[in-house]
């Protein structure tokens, strides 16, 4: 079983007239490099600092997490995009917001989303033959549409919410409420189910469905050994805001006086979610599932310390956080575990030292099951495999691009970059990277810059060097610098713009009416055009 844990169009250009994605003409399958695909459990934590899990000697109690990250293999260079809805776009397909137009957060009534031509992770699996795909918990990659919901984008079965951020025991978001069950694949309108768990803090309600659906899995298994394996995304609304745990959570840390309130309720709501993942492995065990497990778990971004809901989050000693291009803001926690490892030829107990990305994923993947992506020559994701399995093996990857990132502004929005990292170099277009805690409300543009201008300031780091990024070397090495600025007019070239965020390509005429009051739901009946593109 694979365990993925996480905290969220392509060079060809704009994305092509909807259609959903289609199984038919797909590439062949190759011959699988291993007997059995492990049960792959995927558990993203939302908003996570980069120094709050126990094993970063933060003092919060995550004791199931960070036995996973000890027997498994972390990610000492791990980066994800700045925000939520990027990071997830990135992780079902392997592209950059680069090619899918998902470069910001995708607000509540806005028609925005992963373009549907593009395969999910979750697809891939189902044709290496995986049994039963569940997502549970944050989906927040596409809503308007019934197409964009999980179980018309591979996914069997859903429970969860559709958006961003909501009430941990109301499960209210703007005033209408947003939790359901969508029982089985392409679960629309008549099928999809609103479900009355109001006054359940979401971490346990979450873990409970995880486990009710590997239960279900092994039922309907029980007399099949020829059935494929399970996959799991569990996507947790913890740590984002707002700040709710259970009182019990917060009296853990009443003794640590160095912290303000923010911060232990913050510490709470972490140790919430840890207990819901210790609850999970330990269900996988008793189900006797754990032994072909993998486990893989990650961030959707940095912790927002200054701004993006700032909750309590703790990126030290990194610069930045959360809504930023600062590494604060782009890297975070990620690790490999489970059982499944070995068969993977996967160490355990070890640090991985070389640059990884969350698009790396959908390909490392794809290579250990043994499938062709469906556009496999456009995914910016590098397959991780050999050099996981083999110590001193070259890095699959020296670059990446680290993008955009839009801040909301009081007269206006404020875009930073592009930016990207190539071996120890990290370079940024424009004054500064994003809010911090030394400048609060710095100005960006308008709109995302092409890459590559001339007539820009730029920041350039040495990341080895200077990794808290406080010594700008863009007049000491201007050769490096232009080699940087050369690389960003490259990724400009296949520059998708931000796809239309604020719902006038399709408005949204308000929520229905269900045994909860006022609903979310999908308001957008035409399948005939893709999300659109400003």
């Amino acid at each position: 079983i694979l365990y993925l844990v996480v905290c969220c169009c392509w060079l060809s250009g704009l994305p092509p007239a909807r259609m959903g994605f289609s199984a038919s003409a797909l590439p062949p399958t190759k011959k699988n490099k291993y007997r059995h695909h492990p049960n792959i459990l995927m558990i993203v934590v939302d908003d996570l600092g980069s120094h709050d899990l126990g094993i970063h000697g933060s003092g919060i109690q995550t004791p199931h997490a960070d036995a996973l990250a000890q027997i498994g293999m972390y990610l000492d260079q791990y980066y994800v995009l700045p925000y939520c809805s990027p990071t997830r776009s990135a992780l079902m397909s392997g592209k950059y917001p680069l090619h899918t137009g998902v470069h910001n957060v995708i607000a509540p009534t806005s028609a925005a989303g992963l373009p549907l031509r593009d395969e999910t992770l979750a697809n891939l699996l189902k044709r290496g033959g995986y049994h039963t795909t569940n997502a549970i918990g944050k989906w927040h990659i596409g809503h308007s549409h019934w197409e964009q919901t999980p179980t018309f984008r591979g996914f069997d079965e859903f429970f969860g919410f559709y958006f961003g951020a909501e009430d941990y025991f109301s499960h209210i978001h703007g005033g209408g409420y947003d939790l359901r069950h969508d029982q089985s694949p392409n679960c629309g309108r008549g099928c999809s189910m609103v479900v009355d768990k109001r006054g359940n803090y979401s971490s346990p309600v979450f873990a409970r469905e995880t486990i009710r659906m590997m239960n279900d899995y092994v039922k309907a298994t029980a007399d099949n050994a020829t059935a494929g394996p399970l996959f799991q995304y569990l996507a947790f609304q913890a740590v984002h805001c707002p700040n709710q745990v259970p009182t019990e959570y917060i009296d853990r840390y009443e003794n640590h006086t160095e912290w303000n309130d923010q911060r232990k309720i913050y510490a709470g709501m972490l140790t919430a979610a840890d207990d819901a993942i210790g609850q999970v492995v330990n269900a996988y065990k008793e189900a006797g599932l754990w032994q072909d497990t993998l486990v893989i778990f990650t961030t959707d971004n940095g912790g927002p310390t200054t701004i993006g809901c700032a909750t309590g989050a703790s990126n030290y000693p990194k610069r930045g956080g959360k809504c930023t291009l600062w590494e604060g803001g782009t890297t975070g926690d990620g690790f490999l575990s489970g059982p499944a490892l070995s068969r993977l030829n996967v160490p355990g107990g070890a640090r991985f030292p070389h640059l990884f990305h969350v698009v790396d994923w959908f390909p490392t993947i794809a290579d250990w099951i043994g499938v062709v992506p469906v556009h496999q020559d456009e995914l910016d994701g590098q397959s991780q495999v050999e050099s996981l399995r083999r110590q001193g093996a070259p890095p699959a990857r020296t670059e990446l691009f680290i993008g955009f990132v839009e801040q909301e502004g009081i007269e206006r929005n404020h875009w930073f970059g592009p930016s990207l990292r190539h071996l120890n170099w990290k370079v940024v277009q424009g004054d500064y990277a994003g809010p911090d805690e030394f400048n609060p409300h710095p100005k960006g543009t308008p709109f995302p810059m092409p890459g590559g201008l001339t007539n820009v300031s730029y920041l350039l780091f040495d990341l080895d060097q200077d990794p808290q990024e406080g010594v700008n070397l863009a007049t000491e090495y201007p050769d490096v610098l232009q080699d940087m600025i050369y690389k960003l007019k490259l990724y400009q070239q296949s520059y998708v713009p931000p796809q239309i965020n604020d719902g006038s390509d399709c408005p949204f005429d308000g929520f229905v009416n269900s045994s909860m009051g006022p609903t979310w739901e999908p308001w957008c009946d035409s399948t005939t055009q893709d999300v659109a593109i400003g």
